[in-house]
This record gives C-alpha cells, structure tokens and sequence, in this order.
C-alpha cells in the first residue's frame, strides 16, 4: 500500500513538472481558458472515480465558476477556485473514508488544476 502510494506520488510530480513547463509557455487567457476546459473534461471523464455523485458535482461547479471568472478577467478569483478544486480533492482523497476508487485520479486532477493556475499566474492576477 505505501509503496503504491509512493509511486503515485512520485508520478504525480513528474506530471506536475511537465504540466509547469507547458504552463509557463501560455501566455494568453485563451491558452489558460483552453486548459481549464481540459481539465473539465478530464474530471467529467473521471466521473466513476468518485464515490458520491455530489461530491463529483461539486467539483464541476468549482471548475464552470473558475471558467466564468477567467473569462471575466477575474484572474485572482480564478485561482481562487482552482485552489478550491484542489483543497476539496485533497479532503476527498485523505478522508477516513476515501471519496474516490482511484486515489491516482485525484492526484492527477489536482496536478492538473496546479497548471492551470501557473497559467493564469504567468498572465497575471486581477
């Protein structure tokens, strides 16, 4: 168990890395924009990763208002929402009952989320 833990981890900032250097090359709130609709996708995609069906929901909520946000020109209160998605992945992941069947997807989400904030950070907070 902790060495599956371990490798997760490992896995999870090697993805982070890779993630930030892709990050720091947008420049754009299209380029960020383009990312959090990926990101979207992917977690919609995860969808049978979760165990509550509203835990899931409000996860997409914190990502459609983070969209709204950046497409406002709110960039601080963007990444506001993404720190959001990430806290509540966190406590969905390290929950005495865990809220996911593949905790590597949490991971892999959170890390995700991370780019995108470093994308809107490069382009700056409003």
């Amino acid at each position: 168990m902790k060495l599956t833990r371990l490798i997760v981890v490992l896995a999870a900032l090697l993805s982070l890395q890779v993630v930030a250097a892709g990050a720091a090359s947008a420049s754009t709130a299209g380029d960020c924009q383009a990312q959090l609709t990926t990101l979207r996708g992917n977690t919609v995609d995860a969808q049978t990763s979760f165990t509550s069906q509203k835990d899931f929901t409000g996860l997409v909520a914190k990502l459609d208002a983070a969209t709204t946000k950046l497409a406002a020109g709110k960039n601080a209160d963007a990444v506001a929402k993404l720190s959001d998605f990430q806290t509540t992945l966190t406590l969905l992941a390290t929950a005495p009952k865990p809220k996911f069947v593949n905790l590597g997807v949490a991971e892999a989400l959170s890390t995700e989320a991370q780019g995108v904030i470093n994308c809107v950070n490069a382009i700056g907070t409003t």
